[in-house]
């Protein structure tokens, strides 16, 4: 059975977080966790995850500035409010999000996924985990918890409709935790 991703709409996928005010209008700079995603840019609307909780605001104008981006959200509109929201995560609902192209996959959609190895189950992917060299699936097994790169040849196929990941080699890897699996 597939996953309607369209209906885990209420899944929140954060993006960035805001690292201070920029100008005088109430503009804040986000810092995106993925340098070269221009999604934020892309966005009507944004989650913004702050200490008082989360809050949904349209994007009235976005721009990129340097290595960060820019946005005006609305009831944003004096450098207090901006500073108010300094270190707040910038998110977007799952539902918000272009569907990726075909072989192209966010990694929220591969968390809940079943790992297979040679026809046997070896775990479901809890997290992924973006290292400077290599993405990578953290999978709990029997034997405790692997680190699995997504990456050819070890991930060999990935099926979020059908809601399994194909993997190899996977005796390759030490666990990272033993006594978690």
């Amino acid at each position: 059975m597939g996953r309607d991703l369209r209906a885990e709409s209420d899944d929140v996928v954060v993006l960035g977080a805001i690292t201070r005010p920029h100008g005088v209008r109430g503009e804040v700079r986000v810092h995106r966790f993925n340098p070269d995603s221009p999604l934020l840019l892309e966005l009507e609307r944004v989650v913004v995850r702050a200490k008082s909780g989360d809050r949904e605001h349209a994007v009235l104008e976005s721009k990129r500035s340097g290595d960060a981006d820019v946005l005006r959200l609305e009831g944003v509109t004096t450098v207090e409010q901006a500073e108010a929201l300094r270190g707040a995560e910038i998110a977007a609902r799952r539902a918000w999000m272009p569907e990726p192209d075909e072989d192209e996959v966010y990694h929220v959609d591969l968390i809940g996924l079943r790992v297979v190895e040679d026809g046997v189950e070896l775990g479901v992917v809890d997290e992924v985990l973006s290292y400077p060299s290599v993405d990578c699936l953290r999978v709990p097994t029997a034997r405790g918890v692997i680190e699995i790169p997504l990456i050819e040849p070890y991930v060999i196929d990935v099926d979020v409709e059908g809601g399994r990941i194909e993997v190899a080699h996977t005796a390759d890897f030490e666990p990272v935790d033993p006594a978690a699996g």
